[in-house]
């Protein structure tokens, strides 16, 4: 196991651990209701956005200044997971395999699972506010997080990329889908702890252009191997972007030329950590784990 290896074990360890704090509520009628949504909190994955976000605030600030700014990356591991229960659902993308388990709906219920996310999302910001920093960077970040998650990021993209019959199919709209579905909670990643931290608006900036970069990465990847990776690997059900029609940058491109489109990204990105001032690091393996994962 390499050192980056060991690293990633230990943060998805003591990201898990604190996630767990969040759910031992017991109450007559709210149990199954914390039950359903620590279902999917716990099913598994990387952490990734709560990783990257701590190793950014690692670059920026005393690893002893970081338990503070715990909160806030629970809270966007919160928010994706409740995108992912929605995502699952029989009206948006129909699928039955999460993480490598049943999905909510399947495990429960069509009505346990809109409730569960509609909670986890509320609940993130509740957990967000309990981020320990100066009132005026926690609800400009706050602010930053939600328009990521909301209308005019996270859900658009998704509304977007279900209802491809009002858009055209092109490179445009193929990009808008990739940049506001995935990369804006994984730009979020990357820029919130400069908010929070108060850093200069330039830093904060290309961190934001870094972060916007690696998420395009990371779904361009996703889009490669939805296509060529089977589903006990996967996680999930390979193969639904075809079946479904998706416009994804194998379905436009071809794989060959969406792998160029994904090294490009991953090059911008990397030069933009040394543009920034980031150590030769955890940040830039990250930005290598996305690339290698279609290697």
């Amino acid at each position: 196991m390499s050192d980056f290896e060991k690293y990633l074990k230990v943060k998805k360890d003591f990201i898990d651990r604190n996630l767990k704090k969040y759910f031992t509520k017991k109450g007559k009628y709210s149990e199954k209701l914390y039950e359903a949504m620590y279902y999917s909190i716990s099913a598994g994955g990387k952490r990734l956005r709560p990783v990257i976000f701590l190793s950014v605030a690692e670059e920026l600030t005393q690893r002893s200044k970081i338990k503070k700014l715990l909160p806030a990356a629970l809270s966007i591991e919160m928010i994706h997971t409740y995108s992912l229960i929605h995502d699952d659902l029989p009206a948006m993308d129909n699928d039955d395999l999460r993480r490598g388990k049943p999905t909510l709906h399947k495990k429960y219920d069509e009505t346990v699972a809109i409730l569960a996310g509609d909670a986890l999302f509320a609940y993130a910001v509740e957990v967000f506010l309990q981020t320990d920093v100066d009132e005026k960077y926690l609800v400009e970040g706050l602010n930053y997080l939600i328009k990521a998650a909301g209308m005019d990021g996270m859900v658009v993209g998704q509304f977007v990329d279900t209802k491809s019959q009002y858009f055209k199919q092109d490179e445009k709209t193929l990009k808008f889908i990739h940049t506001k579905k995935t990369a804006e909670l994984i730009k979020a990643s990357f820029t919130l702890p400069a908010i929070l931290l108060g850093c200069d608006k330039k830093k904060t900036k290309n961190i934001e252009k870094l972060g916007l970069h690696s998420g395009l990465l990371f779904q361009i990847v996703d889009d490669i191997l939805d296509y060529t990776t089977p589903s006990q690997i996967l996680g999930k059900t390979a193969g639904k972007d075809e079946k479904q029609n998706k416009l994804t940058y194998v379905s436009l491109y071809g794989i060959e030329k969406a792998k160029i489109y994904a090294k490009k990204e991953s090059e911008k990105a990397l030069s933009l950590t040394k543009k920034i001032g980031f150590s030769k690091g955890n940040v830039e393996s990250i930005i290598e784990l996305f690339l290698t994962r279609i290697n």
